[in-house]
């Protein structure tokens, strides 16, 4: 405590601004710092600590210490591909900067390079963080710096120059702003730098669906993507983000086919299109997942005939993409032969039950609606209950143990089983995996997606088209844990109080994000289009600036306004500030009477008569009316003659 009121009251010294701004700078790339260079700074630190002055020998040997730890901390990554990406160019000056930095700060001299060798450092942070909390820290960082920068200049207690940091950083606000809407924005496109947000790799499926206990069970809550819809979000019913499309069941595992076995998109329908914009975080996988039915597809995406959504590279990075959908669970779409026969297959050797169902499925309907219907009808009357925790199955006769005996699963199983007794009477089937969230993670039209809404449904194939059924709504009865994707009866139960507050700082995150983080060019264009022919939309942009403007204002009129504990010490304050303008600081320690009796004596001011007025003022019983009025007005006389 003691040390914070010294650091408070003391006069500055440059080079401890210079460390204070040091701080706060480095800390952030501490983050992304390989081990080596780590160790540098801690050797550098080390030598300042120490105190002694560096002779020629330990610069040299810091030198070449620094030379070490960058070689050692981009060692491998110096290739033809490496050095092409600005992240790698980056992250090497900012090494050299540290190197030199270090060698000038242990000389203990100050020069220009040192003063502003804390600007390079917060702008070549921005090459490694693009997210939310480095925002904040980032304006924290800037209100160091000018505390730091209005520290020094003043030659005032740190206090003070906070207080002045404070309306000079506020004052500034409104014109940062109009110059961060207004100025000509620039975009790389196809820059490869930096990361975005939180780069832990979400549970992104691999296209496989299995069984056994590798099953599609994804119970976690973490974040997979956030969508922004461009108008309200969609009902439950047409949340199907579509992943991976299946065909072929081998080893207990449904696989996709081959990509090149039918490489060109179907013909897509026609009709309203729902926009949206989705954040999709790392999931090491080629898949996008975009509402059925895709039309609108982000830039080099590559939408197959079974409408499966790829990219040519896995997503290691945080992927965002403008995407549209025309919302129907169903689409017109050819069957090749070849398809359809694939589409049919099952496995003749297993689920003798299941076969024996079909055959009299079969035997009783002729027409494939009819058939369709009956399967329905008999998944229903089984009573089958869904639960994220099934017993064991036989997986060598799976469909039989799931629909007569376990009569248990969630929605791989239901997918699985449904598909499998539908290829037998004659209907062809695939199962989809992908997201179905149930809609209550949302605000607003922005709508969370998360681990735990992994889902499987099935399409079947009926008078050329592919119809979307929603298997799990065949269950009669819910079983412990939560829904994973199920029909909307299945929706979990009410958020709890922090549930809701964690949604709404989700909420707050994405439009940071998409307004201020994200704000390209297409951005501004888009946002001066609105100024230009939404007279509504312009009103509101202007009332909105106009309220921020003053509460500025009111915010720059309570910093401004005295700190004084009492009248004596707000009268005398004014003519304190105007002394000290002039350069007559009081030293530390000193008392008034003393401070005002040496500038009088060296600089000819008249301060005796502020003196004693003040000291009886001070040291009196009761404070006389007319002696106040007297000292007002000797301070307010003296303070003109300083002008």
């Amino acid at each position: 405590m003691q040390y914070l009121k010294n650091l408070l009251s003391s006069k500055p010294a440059l080079l401890r601004t210079l460390d204070i701004a040091y701080m706060a700078t480095l800390l952030p790339m501490l983050f992304f710092l390989k081990l080596p260079m780590l160790f540098f700074l801690l050797l550098v630190l080390g030598l300042l600590l120490i105190g002694k002055k560096p002779t020629a020998v330990t610069l040299t040997a810091v030198a070449l210490a620094g030379a070490a730890a960058i070689f050692f901390s981009l060692y491998g990554s110096f290739s033809f591909a490496g050095l092409s990406r600005l992240k790698l160019f980056v992250e090497l000056m900012i090494y050299l900067l540290f190197i030199a930095i270090a060698l000038q700060r242990l000389t203990r001299e100050v020069n220009f390079y040192l003063k502003i060798s804390p600007l390079l450092l917060l702008a070549t942070t921005l090459f490694f963080f693009y997210s939310l909390p480095m925002l904040i820290y980032l304006l924290a960082e800037i209100f160091i710096l000018i505390a730091m920068l209005v520290w020094q200049v003043m030659r005032t207690d740190l206090d003070r120059a906070l207080r002045v940091a404070s309306k000079l950083y506020i004052a500034s606000l409104p014109i940062v702003i109009l110059f961060f809407i207004f100025f000509p924005r620039i975009s790389f496109e196809h820059a490869s730098y930096g990361f975005k947000g939180d780069l832990v790799h979400r549970s992104g499926h691999d296209g496989l669906m299995h069984l056994d206990k590798n099953a599609l069970l994804v119970p976690s809550r973490r974040i997979v993507m956030e969508v922004g819809f461009q108008k309200k979000i969609p009902s439950a019913e047409d949340l199907y983000f579509r992943g991976s499309v299946l065909y072929q069941k081998t080893d207990r595992i449904w696989r996709p086919l081959n990509a090149s076995l039918y490489p060109s998109a179907p013909d897509l329908p026609t009709g309203e299109m729902t926009s949206y914009k989705v954040t999709l975080y790392p999931t090491n996988k080629r898949w996008i997942y975009l509402l059925d039915t895709p039309l609108l597809l982000p830039e080099k995406a590559r939408l197959d005939f079974h409408l499966q959504s790829t990219m040519p590279e896995p997503r290691k990075e945080t992927f965002l993409y403008n995407a549209g959908s025309i919302l129907h669970s169903s689409y017109k779409g050819p069957l090749p032969a070849t398809l359809e026969k694939i589409a049919l297959g099952y496995d003749h050797k297993s689920d003798p039950r299941t076969q024996a169902l079909a055959h009299d499925i079969g035997r009783k309907f002729n027409g494939p609606h009819q058939r369709l219907e009956a399967v329905r009808s008999f998944f229903r009357e089984q009573k089958l209950a869904y639960t994220l925790k099934p017993r064991d199955f036989d997986l060598n006769n799976s469909t039989d143990s799931f629909l007569f005996d376990r009569k248990e699963g969630y929605c791989v199983h239901f997918a699985a089983a449904f598909t499998t007794l539908a290829r037998m009477v004659g209907i062809p089937s695939r199962i989809v995996t992908g997201y179905r969230p149930d809609g209550s993670d949302s605000v607003g039209n922005y709508l969370i997606v998360r681990e735990s809404d992994a889902h499987a449904w099935v399409e079947v194939y009926l008078d050329g088209r592919w119809h979307r059924v929603e298997t799990t709504a065949f269950a009669g009865a819910i079983e412990g844990g939560t829904d994973q994707g199920s029909s909307t009866d299945m929706a979990a139960g009410e958020k709890s109080q922090w549930q809701q507050l964690n949604l709404y700082l989700h909420y707050i995150k994405y439009q940071i994000d998409t307004w201020i983080l994200e704000y390209s060019s297409l951005s501004q264009k888009k946002l001066f289009s609105y100024l230009k022919s939404d007279t509504l939309f312009l009103i509101k942009f202007i009332s909105s600036f106009l309220l921020l403007l003053a509460l500025l204002i009111l915010a720059l009129y309570l910093l401004s306004r005295s700190k004084c504990s009492d009248r004596i010490q707000c009268i005398l304050k004014p003519l304190l500030e105007a002394l000290e303008k002039q350069g007559f600081s009081k030293q530390q320690g000193e008392s008034l009477n003393r401070y005002f009796g040496r500038i009088e004596q060296a600089e000819q001011i008249p301060l005796s008569t502020v003196n004693g007025l003040y000291h009886q003022l001070r040291y009196q019983k009761t404070v006389k009316q007319e002696t106040l009025r007297s000292f007002e007005e000797e301070v307010r006389r003296v303070k003109k003659t300083l002008k």
